[in-house]
């Protein structure tokens, strides 16, 4: 019973710990509204595409005979707007963040059915967690009508999401020969940037030209699997949690650098998690404090 009461006392820590602050959480959502608002993703593009490159993958999308018209484009458009701004007042903010996924989720899936998948589907399903996580809870419509709070356990079940995704792009790798020491997989494919595209980052024709050096290299590929593999861990200590997100910041910010793939929208998910009360910004010294509050005195003048 006592490892039972113990399990239960952590994870009912581990939920406060990752519960933001509602002011910090509210910038976020208007962030995010103003952003989704005044630079969209680009989907005028889906009705240029000539027919015959149409692929969609196996799912709903599937279903869909053809590309979409530019007027379904132009209503789409539209839609994301008006959802945009829905979110940005937060009126019935839940109600409006799961509509900002669907959308943002219908967007995507109209551009993968041409074969071309991006990085973003995090950034597409994030709404839906911050939504259920409160980030209405301040600076909205629905504060003004109602008492509402911040909660944490959507924010805990993000988390999971994202160690798990990251988990799903290290373990392919550590598969395919990441870990063997004689491997460079990291040169490798910044090479084939630089010399046959379609694009390379602006330090990819640097670092192939100057840097020669075989440890620094593979160390390249050993930070890449540490950084999107040990977050499964990490969530388990919300503060490791964040400084791992940081760390996955750098990683994006060199693959950007050296492989022009951005993973700009990726901010938003992250930045979720550093909303925190100024009284809990790092929890794990907050929990030991209260352990060493709540232990029994063992003085002579508490025994007698």
């Amino acid at each position: 019973m006592k490892i039972i009461d113990a399990v239960a006392r952590y994870h009912l820590w581990l939920i406060s710990a990752y519960t933001p602050a509602a002011r910090p959480f509210a910038v976020l959502r208007i962030v995010f509204a103003l952003w989704v608002l005044i630079v969209p993703r680009d989907v005028t593009w889906l009705s240029q595409v000539p027919a015959q490159f149409y692929f969609p993958p196996l799912g709903p999308f599937s279903l869909i005979p053809g590309p979409a018209s530019q007027t379904v484009v132009v209503v789409y458009m539209v839609v994301r707007a008006v959802v945009a701004l829905w979110l940005l007042v937060g009126w019935k903010t839940l109600a409006a963040s799961i509509a900002m996924s669907v959308v943002l989720l219908v967007g995507s899936g109209l551009a993968y059915s041409f074969s071309k998948v991006d990085h973003f589907i995090l950034y597409d399903l994030t709404p839906i967690f911050l939504g259920f996580a409160g980030w209405g809870a301040a600076w909205s419509l629905d504060a003004r009508r109602k008492s509402t709070g911040t909660r944490g356990y959507p924010m805990l079940l993000l988390a999971i999401t994202i160690a798990i995704a990251m988990l799903t792009a290290a373990l392919p790798k550590a598969a395919r020969g990441w870990l063997d020491p004689a491997r460079e997989a990291t040169r490798y494919f910044v090479a084939v940037d630089v010399h046959y595209g379609p694009d390379a980052g602006v330090l990819a024709d640097w670092m192939t030209s100057t840097i020669t050096s075989n440890v620094l290299w593979k160390s390249l590929d050993y930070f890449t699997l540490f950084a999107e593999g040990w977050l499964v861990f990490a969530l388990f200590v919300p503060t490791l949690f964040r400084l791992g997100l940081l760390l996955l910041v750098g990683f994006h910010v060199g693959v950007f650098l050296m492989m022009d793939i951005s993973f700009f929208l990726n901010l938003f998910v992250y930045a979720a998690f550093f909303c925190l009360p100024k009284d809990n910004l790092i929890p794990e010294l907050s929990w030991f404090r209260r352990r060493r509050l709540s232990r029994p005195s063992t003085t002579p003048a508490a025994a007698t």
